[in-house]
């Protein structure tokens, strides 16, 4: 008996087009469809109103939707009409068809559907659909932006165990020096993360939003809850960090980020009760190889890096569309450069960016950037000596840039009455109790008007000022 998942009828499927692609189907249908697992029509299931093209945002009415699909047409779709069979196809035939066609599940991460898209079809699946494509290919589920955090995490989590399990296997059974040679590596790159997940016991709870092994490898690293916290700051880290040498440091850094911000919402909450209910969400996001001494000279990891940043925010937008939190970016080095090209190349409307220790950028001013009200911070530390060579193109701390500075150097915080360190050097800018990281934390929960500058007017920025 064929299995099929059906589509709940309250949402717009991703599945539904029109029935003008069944022609196609027809002609393709053959013994492989029963055998392997045919699949209903998804016009079929959600009726033929819900099937018009007119009733599909954006390109999803580009979709085939045909009334019977055999697995062997799946690996000539691909983006979001590929994600959409998927969804359908029975769970006992799912697997086979992933494992023997591994390039299905490559060429969607490669080149992977709109994180608006991909939502949408998410939300249409069942659970009993959702849970089958986590199990047939959890590094799919795991690293498609548009997918709810959790499922993201549950998955990658998954992918992470078994992938350090059948490295472990092939160390241990095949003796071939390049073998041993690579599968070490990436066992010790992948037991890096596991080590920087943290345990089920760290505070704040830690979990995986993104992983990859292949080359320098990728990862991303969420402390707290990124599907419900009200204010979200993405960390960008800059040259020479890999995920197999600085995800722990780069996850301990975001938890300074984190704490500071926890704390700063406890102080607000003592005269505001709102602040005290709000939450926080830091990403350790190291999701795009950053240069090495062979790299350092060009813009082609940053403009790649920024691809992959727009669709990181992309997805999180998309997953809390009912729900937007406030969204910023912290950039350090050639983060930095990364960062300001994806928020001038994609209308992606964050709240705030700090950029620190940058080398430039092509872009010349806050107005080319997509941050709202132009909110834009530049910190730049003493004896750095990355921020005044422009080496990529025009320094961000020069004036006729317009972005706000955030002092770095140390000193008395008049709120708090706390004795604040300074930042010295290029990697200097997230040391614990330094001017800096109060800085970076409070623009992260939207109290700008409380960053120090190193101005006369820092002794007027009191809690007065809280918006």
């Amino acid at each position: 008996m064929t299995e099929a998942f059906s589509v709940p009828s309250h949402s717009v499927s991703i599945v539904a087009t029109a029935a003008r692609d069944t022609s196609l189907a027809t002609s393709r249908v053959t013994a492989d469809s029963i055998d392997r697992g045919a699949v209903e029509s998804p016009a079929a299931v959600l009726g033929a109103s819900a099937a018009h093209p007119a009733d599909l945002p954006g390109r999803v009415s580009s979709v085939v939707a045909p009334s019977r699909v055999p697995l062997s047409t799946l690996a000539e779709l691909s983006g979001t009409p590929l994600l959409s069979q998927l969804g359908l196809v029975p769970s006992r035939t799912l697997d086979a068809y992933l494992s023997a066609h591994p390039e299905t599940v490559a060429g969607l991460l490669a080149a992977p559907p709109a994180a608006a898209d991909v939502s949408v079809w998410w939300a249409s699946l069942t659970p009993k659909a959702q849970g089958a494509l986590r199990s047939a290919s959890s590094e799919l589920v795991g690293n498609l932006d548009g997918i709810p955090a959790t499922a993201r995490n549950e998955a990658n989590q998954l992918w992470l165990g078994e992938s350090i399990t059948a490295l472990e296997s092939a160390v241990a059974s095949n003796p071939a020096r390049s073998v041993q040679s690579e599968s070490t590596k990436t066992i010790h790159m992948l037991t890096e993360v596991k080590t920087a997940l943290g345990t089920a016991h760290s505070v704040p709870q830690r979990s995986l939003l993104t992983v990859d092994d292949e080359g320098s490898g990728r990862a991303a690293i969420v402390l707290g809850d990124l599907d419900t916290a009200d204010f979200v700051t993405y960390l960008v880290p800059g040259m020479f960090f890999t995920v197999d040498g600085q995800i722990g440091d780069w996850t301990d850094d975001a938890a300074r980020i984190y704490d500071e911000q926890v704390s700063w919402l406890s102080l607000l909450g003592e005269s505001d009760s709102d602040y005290s209910a709000k939450t926080v969400a830091v990403v350790a996001w190291m999701g795009y190889e950053t240069p090495d001494l062979t790299s350092i000279a060009t813009l082609d990891l940053a403009e790649r890096g920024a691809d992959v940043l727009a669709s990181a925010i992309d997805g999180l937008k998309a997953d809390r569309s009912a729900d937007p939190p406030y969204i910023s970016i912290v950039a350090h080095s050639y983060g930095s450069t990364t960062a300001l090209i994806s928020l001038s190349k994609y209308a992606l409307d964050i709240d705030a960016l700090t950029v620190i220790g940058s080398p430039g950028s092509a872009v010349t001013s806050v107005d080319e950037l997509s941050v709202r009200d132009g909110n834009v911070f530049v910190g730049e530390a003493a004896w750095d000596p990355v921020p005044n060579t422009a080496y990529f193109g025009r320094d961000p701390g020069a004036a006729g840039f317009g972005a706000k500075h955030m002092n770095v150097g140390g000193g008395l915080d008049l709120i708090t009455n706390e004795i604040l360190g300074a930042s010295v050097g290029h990697n200097g800018y997230f040391s614990a109790g330094s001017e800096s990281v109060r800085n970076l934390a409070l623009i992260g929960i939207g109290q700008g008007q409380l960053v120090t500058d190193g101005s006369a007017e820092d002794r007027d920025r009191t809690l007065a000022l809280v918006e």
